[in-house]
């Protein structure tokens, strides 16, 4: 008589064959630990239940000799059909029936084993191609021919073990024999219509998504993605003896009484200190914001609304308060008994900005690279969790696979994410996104400036912000100085987090905003002034004399800012004011001191590039920093470490950039300067000005500028759009409380703001059709959006010091040794040294210059760029990083 033993899930580390019924009681259990008790379906039966009886079939298939002959040679040709899934879904729906379920129930369990080594497909053309009589496609051979074909040989085989499945699957209610039946050539014909008959319609089972009931695509969702995840970690575990148990799903979350203890340490160190008042009362106010937000975050608690909302200015200690409020909330809500329920999501719009917070919640919450407690998670971060309790004799691979697993499925207490991760794994993700969202029950979710989150996502994004309430039992926290009229409290206005915004705001008036004559010619009924100081052409400013503006301020001992719409923009503009000022190029000074170290990067110290920089510096000389996206990450956040303290020191610093150091960069200027943009990204700006107080008052001055050579439009309209635009409805937005002069700072970020989000809202914008795809469960539509703009585009590393040409060398070593897994590794490790340029469909010019770069090694897209001085044939400028020129308005960086 066959036993389990003899037909095996898959293989072992030490080349054992792990039975098929071990794997699937341990996935069953493992599913148990995620979906939470008291989830219901559509049709209001246990969804916990639900994902119990797909977890017990899910391989079924496996049983077939065919499968087996299959996984044991790689060279086999098994003489029947070796996959499983299509069966083990058939059984799925079957076994559901068996117990009771009705609806669409059977329908989510269909689904869920059809897709779990795959996406989520449109529901209903999945189900007419699978079921329909007259449908031509692999599918309905799949689901009928070959799973006909499997239940017979199961049958010849091994029969018993079948029953016993069947009997655990469906409690006793259903068997084997009826199964065979339900798969058999004369009843496929009415059993398949019964497969379809929630989601298709009519003769020929058309698809009819309107015909699936209200939440159905978020209990599918909810099923296939614990499925998706247990039959991972069960596998992982199985196959290297790392325990990843109950106690991994439910990581220690930061302790609230962590921050009060930063905080005191802070207040007694300043109390050792002799601070000016401004400094004093500037932490005295954003104190008074964290106890007031801790007091009503509990009242939040208690609230029925589970979306709040934190608005403060910039500059009030936003991040520690957010996390104050949230570790509030998540200690104050009721945990249910599932140990998977409660983590700190913390989301935000930009990587540049990810690993900023994520250093200060290490050195806050006292946690380590890969520390149980907090995972950092974006498309560059090595998303990894050490394991709990990791015995001494497993190899160092299965440590990497089993932290892996753990960091890319957020098992930590806290994790910090983009908004990119957050909403695209629930807006028909990829089968490695499902494995976060069971981390996301019971959770508190903070979004850090939510206004960033493109427009034709907002509506979806609301819908998805109440799946993940409503489904989830997650709560929301939106945060940020501009608080857009974004999301909603189940038809209600959320939770506001800070009672009354205004004091906070009219008490934080550190500066004025300035509209320079150029950008007065966006304000509704008014021309730009007369002067000598725009361009007759289009009322805007040219480069000369922006450039002349900027020296202007250098002779007075100003620290500028300087904040460009385009790259190309953004370099004219550096060039300009260089030729006017003769500045110290701290760039250069950087590019020298690498070239003379020539170690690492991290062996030049941004104090070290300061101190050089002033020493060179003669009195009345400016120093000029200029960044773009076409610098490395880590030259970025080497410079504006440099720029920051040169600017805290008093030093006449102009630092010319783009959007890159708009939000998140704790830096602070005497004076702003603001290519016209949306008003939350002027406010975002004024936001590095003057940020602490640490001047007599700030000014945020905002122009607009004139094409940069060889362009027709402007960088604000390349970028934002002509006509009804963004911009359009900032210059509405402005002319409330434009009187002809400088304007104060509450003006702007209360009054101006409210009206420009006023008229946001007022114009219905968004892509309703994006919560369509939600409704009718469309789940590869939902995969097909994406929350950033993909640019063609290819990676180059630039090096610049030996150990990362001696990293790109050993890259190719292992290409050349079949290294596969530690190729991966060295590639990842360039992040930090890759600029992205983008290349579009025409763009013969850049092609030619990229086909003159060297490949990474053979058949991959990655170049290699000797940053050097000397060794880069021009593609490289210290000053203005990789230089192969753009042919278009659309190649664009920001």
């Amino acid at each position: 008589m066959a036993e389990f033993a003899d037909r095996p899930s898959h293989i072992g580390p030490d080349g054992e064959q792990i039975p098929l019924d071990e794997h699937l009681d341990d996935v069953r259990e493992r599913v148990g630990w995620l979906v939470p008790d008291d989830a219901e379906t559509p049709a209001g039966n246990s969804l916990a239940e639900l994902a119990g009886v797909v977890a017990r079939v899910h391989d079924f298939g496996k049983l077939t000799s065919w499968f087996r002959e299959h996984l044991l040679s790689d060279d086999a040709q098994p003489d029947g059909p070796k996959h499983h899934a299509p069966i083990s879904a058939l059984l799925a729906h079957y076994a559901l029936e068996a117990r009771g379920f009705d609806g669409a129930d059977p329908l989510i369990g269909f689904l869920a084993v059809a897709k779990h080594h795959g996406r989520l497909p449109d529901v209903a053309p999945y189900v007419s191609r699978t079921a329909a009589d007259s449908a031509q496609s692999p599918l309905k051979r799949l689901f009928r021919s070959d799973a006909c074909q499997q239940a017979k040989k199961i049958d010849e085989e091994v029969p018993a073990l079948a029953e016993s499945v069947l009997e655990q699957a469906t409690n006793s209610s259903g068997s084997w024999a009826a199964f065979l039946e339900y798969v058999s050539d004369g009843e496929q014909a009415g059993k398949y219509r019964t497969i379809a008959e929630h989601a298709c319609g009519g003769l020929t089972l058309s698809p009819e998504p309107e015909k699936l009931p209200p939440g159905f695509y978020e209990s599918m969702l909810q099923v296939w993605s614990a499925l998706v995840f247990a039959d991972k970690a069960s596998a992982t575990h199985l196959s290297t003896g790392i325990e990843i148990g109950r106690e991994a799903y439910r990581s220690p979350t930061p302790e609230r009484i962590e921050i009060d203890a930063y905080i005191d340490e802070l207040q007694a160190e300043n109390a050792a200190t002799e601070l000016d008042p401004s400094t004093e009362r500037m932490n005295e106010r954003r104190e008074d914001a964290r106890q007031e937000v801790h007091a009503r975050a509990k009242e939040f608690v208690d609230d029925d609304r589970n979306v709040a909302t934190l608005t403060l200015p910039t500059g009030m200690g936003k991040t520690l308060t957010g996390l104050d409020a949230a570790l509030t909330v998540l200690e104050g809500s009721e945990m249910a008994s599932n140990p998977n329920e409660g983590r700190l999501v913390y989301a935000l719009p930009y990587t540049s900005i990810i690993d900023q917070v994520a250093e200060q919640s290490r050195e806050l919450f006292g946690t380590g690279e890969r520390g149980e407690r907090l995972t950092v998670d974006h498309h560059l971060a090595d998303t990894l969790v050490s394991p709990p309790d990791e015995p001494e004799s497993v190899a160092d691979d299965a440590v990497e696979n089993v932290a892996a697993l753990l960091g890319e499925s957020w098992r930590s207490g806290m994790v910090v994410t983009t908004f990119v991760q957050m909403f695209e794994s629930l807006a028909g993700p990829t089968n490695a996104r499902s494995m976060k969202l069971p981390s996301l029950y019971g959770s508190v979710v903070v979004l850090d400036e939510p206004q960033a989150l493109p427009l034709e996502w907002w509506p979806l994004v609301n819908r998805l912000v109440e799946l993940l309430t409503e489904e989830y039992g997650a709560s929301v926290i939106a945060m940020t100085a501009t608080q857009p009229e974004l999301l909603s409290a189940g038809g209600r206005e959320p939770f506001s987090l800070v009672a009354d915004p205004d004091p906070y705001y009219d008490k934080l008036d550190r500066l004025d905003f300035v509209l320079h004559p150029s950008a007065t010619a966006m304000l509704p009924g008014q021309d730009s002034e007369e002067s000598d100081t725009v361009d007759n052409a289009g009322s805007t400013l040219s480069y000369d004399r922006a450039g002349d503006l900027v020296a202007t301020r250098a002779d007075d001992g100003d620290s500028v800012l300087a904040i460009c719409n385009t790259i190309d923009s953004a370099r004219e503009l550096a060039k300009s004011v260089a030729d006017r000022t003769t500045p110290v190029e701290v760039n250069e000074v950087y590019d020298e001191l690498l070239d003379d170290a020539d170690e690492s990067t991290e062996s030049i110290p941004p104090e070290r590039t300061r101190t050089e920089a002033t020493r060179r510096r003669h009195s009345g000389q400016p120093l000029l920093v200029h960044l773009t996206t076409r610098h490395r990450p880590c030259d970025r956040r080497h410079l504006i470490n440099v720029a920051s303290a040169l600017a805290e020191a008093g030093d006449p610093v102009l630092f010319v950039s783009t959007q890159l150091v708009e939000a998140g960069v704790d830096v602070s200027f005497d004076e702003v300067i603001r290519d016209f943009a949306p008003m939350d990204s002027l406010v975002q700006a004024a936001g590095r000005c003057n940020r602490s107080y640490d001047r007599n008052r700030g000014r945020v001055t905002i122009w607009q500028l004139a094409p940069p050579p060889n362009r027709e439009t402007t960088p604000a309209s390349a970028v934002y759009g002509r006509g009804e635009s963004l911009t359009k409805l900032t210059g509405q937005a402005l002319a409330t409380v434009y009187d002809g002069g400088p304007m104060p700072e509450p003006a702007v970020t209360r009054g101006a703001v409210e009206h420009y989000f006023d008229l946001l809202d007022g114009r219905d914008v968004g892509a309703d059709e994006y919560v369509e795809y939600l409704e009718r469960a469309e789940a590869e539509q939902l995969g097909r959006l994406s929350l950033i703009d993909e640019r063609p585009a290819v990676d180059v590393i630039v090096t610049r010091t030996a150990d990362e040409r001696e990293t790109v060398e050993e890259i190719r070593r292992s290409f050349g040794e079949y290294r596969w897994d530690d190729l991966d590794d060295l590639v990842e490790s360039t992040a930090d040294w890759q600029v992205s340029v983008p290349v579009y469909p025409g763009d013969d010019d850049t092609m030619e210059k990229l086909a003159a770069c060297e490949p990474l090694f053979p058949d991959t897209d990655r170049l290699v760029l000797d940053g050097r001085p000397g060794r880069h044939d021009g593609y490289f400028d210290a000053t203005d990083g990789v230089v192969i020129p753009d042919t278009s308005v659309e190649a664009r960086l920001l």
